[in-house]
């Protein structure tokens, strides 16, 4: 049950220092405006070089400098299609924290209440029923 796993990370008293160090450095990945761009437009659709390029107004060399970067960070991934390499989101998750994101300054921004988040929702319903 891989839910369990990650319901027993979030269950720690404190995150071990590897753990810590490597949220930093998806965090410090996410940190710049053209890599946080680079983020949404893949989370939309997969690209090559050349159309981000475009969106982002910087030049491809630049973007496969920042696409190398989330690549190591394991954020992006790659496919080949003849001489062409799509970039996509490695995982649903760097949607899902890019989403969550958003929706948090959407919420900032509009000054709207605080709600039970789908995953603090899920942890009560298995303590309930784990006993």
């Amino acid at each position: 049950m891989m839910a369990n796993r990650h319901i027993a990370l979030l269950n720690a008293d404190a995150l071990h220092e590897d753990l810590l160090v490597d949220i930093v450095e998806i965090f410090k990945a996410l940190s710049d405006t053209t890599r946080a761009q680079l983020i949404y437009l893949l989370t939309r659709r997969e690209y090559n070089v050349n159309d981000l390029s475009q969106y982002v107004a910087v030049s491809p060399s630049a973007v496969s400098h920042h696409l190398a970067k989330l690549r190591t960070m394991r954020l992006v991934r790659t496919r080949r299609e003849g001489n062409q390499i799509y970039y996509s989101i490695d995982d649903a998750h760097v949607g899902a924290l890019f989403r969550e994101a958003l929706f948090h300054l959407d919420h900032v921004r509009r000054n709207l209440p605080d709600h039970a988040h789908p995953a603090a929702q899920m942890e009560q319903l298995l303590s309930a029923v784990n006993g």
